[in-house]
C-alpha cells in the first residue's frame, strides 16, 4: 500500500489564499521550488479538489514562456503526465489529460494498487474531507513568514481533534519551514490515538 499526504503552502497565521484569493504572498525562493520538484519526482499520482484542479490545469497545460524557474519545464511535464484524481460529485469536464473524477472513498483502493506515494496538493476542503475520511498517512505544512490577517484557513475548525508526530523540518532561504507530520501509524490504517480516546 502506497502512502497518501498533504503538501500545501500556508501563512503563519494559518491560511492558504489571501482575502482576494491570490497566491501572490508565496515568497521567491529557489530552494522551495528545488523542494517542489524533488516531491514531483517521488509520487506517482496527485490529489486535488475539483476547484483547484481547473485552476491548475489552466496554468500546467500552458506555463507562461516568460515564467524564470529553471525548474519549470520538468515540473511541468511531470504535471501533465502523472495521474490525478479529482474530489468531485459530478462529472469532470476540465480537459487535463490523466484527470480522474474520484470520491473519498476511492482514495483507499487507489493507495493500495499504487507503488509510489500519492500527494494531495490542494485545495482546503479536499485536504479536510481526505484526512476526516482516514486515507491520509502524513501531513506537510510550507509555513511561510507572513501574516495575511484574513484568507482562507487550511482548516475551519470542523474536524476532530488529533495528535500528530513531527517527524522532520526543512528550512529554506526565505526563511519558511517544510514541517513533516505522521497522522497515521505509517500502513495508512490505524490513527494515531485521538485526545478524547485518552483516559
Amino acid at each position: 500500500m502506497a502512502q497518501l499526504f498533504v503538501q500545501i503552502s500556508i501563512s503563519a497565521d494559518g491560511f492558504i489564499e489571501d482575502a482576494d484569493g491570490k497566491l501572490d504572498w508565496f515568497t521567491e525562493d529557489r530552494t522551495v521550488e528545488g523542494f517542489a520538484t524533488e516531491t514531483l519526482r517521488e509520487i506517482g499520482g496527485m490529489v486535488f479538489g475539483r476547484t483547484a484542479h481547473a485552476l491548475l490545469a489552466e496554468f500546467w497545460k500552458n506555463p507562461p514562456p516568460d515564467d524564470q524557474s529553471p525548474d519549470l519545464p520538468e515540473q511541468a511535464g511531470i504535471m501533465n503526465v502523472l495521474p490525478k484524481y479529482v474530489l468531485t460529485h459530478s462529472a469532470l469536464n476540465v480537459e487535463w489529460e490523466n484527470s480522474n473524477p474520484v470520491r473519498v472513498e476511492d482514495l483507499h483502493r487507489i493507495k493500495r494498487e499504487a507503488r509510489r506515494p500519492i500527494a494531495l496538493f490542494a485545495g482546503a476542503s479536499a485536504v479536510r474531507a481526505a484526512i476526516q475520511g482516514g486515507v491520509v498517512d502524513e501531513i506537510r505544512l510550507i509555513r511561510y513568514p507572513i501574516l495575511l490577517g484574513s484568507g482562507k484557513p487550511l482548516f475551519n475548525g470542523c474536524g476532530e481533534r488529533q495528535v500528530l508526530k513531527l517527524t522532520d523540518e526543512r528550512r529554506f532561504t526565505s526563511g519558511a519551514v517544510m514541517s513533516k507530520y505522521a497522522l497515521n501509524d505509517g500502513d495508512g490504517k490505524v490513527p494515531l490515538q485521538k485526545e478524547s480516546d485518552k483516559a
